[in-house]
């Protein structure tokens, strides 16, 4: 029954990642570096703050409270280890994207990228489209929402806007249809 939990978690963490990194990373060339750093980073991070837990919990004025005995006090419960990989994860997720946003350089660059394909991904509730565009030496995934305001055919060359993420990664800033 342990092992069913455990491949269920996974398969379920999985889904929950590809469909975060797709929200968070799919205007960025990365080729998914910045997921996997951001979920190493979120594996790794689990361990050491559980760490700080522990260490904390051992500092605790548990003497001030008399508890009953085999049974651990409320205050000195720790959290779930899974679920603390989770959201470490999730965290760095956000981190690593957001600060990669925010702390882009302010310099553009624009380059032609071709359609190579167009598809849907259902992340939770919601139907996004999105393009896979490529020059040749970059390649991603390009959410184009929910609804899109335009509607692109494989083989169309765009001119694509890019700017530096802080991470050193290109950000795709906007879309134009090039003819």
């Amino acid at each position: 029954m342990s092992q069913f939990f455990s491949f269920s978690f996974f398969i379920a963490y999985s889904a929950a990642i590809l469909q975060l990194s797709f929200l968070a990373f799919s205007d960025v060339l990365d080729d998914g570096i910045l997921t996997y750093i951001a979920v190493g980073l979120g594996i790794s991070g689990a361990p050491a703050i559980r760490l700080f837990q522990k260490w904390k919990h051992a500092k605790s004025a548990s003497y001030l409270i008399i508890d009953e005995p085999g049974k651990t006090p409320f205050h000195q419960r720790l959290i779930n280890f899974p679920l603390l990989i989770v959201f470490s994860t999730f965290g760095f997720i956000g981190f690593i994207s957001i600060s990669n946003h925010i702390f882009a350089s302010e310099e553009v660059h624009v380059e032609e990228f071709v359609v190579k394909a167009i598809g849907k991904r259902r992340v939770r509730y919601d139907l996004f489209e999105y393009i896979l565009i490529s020059n040749g030496d970059y390649a991603t995934s390009l959410n184009l929402g929910e609804t899109p305001k335009t509607t692109y055919s494989v083989g169309d060359k765009l001119e694509v806007t890019l700017k530096t993420g802080l991470w050193g990664y290109y950000i795709v800033e906007d879309v134009v249809n090039g003819g």
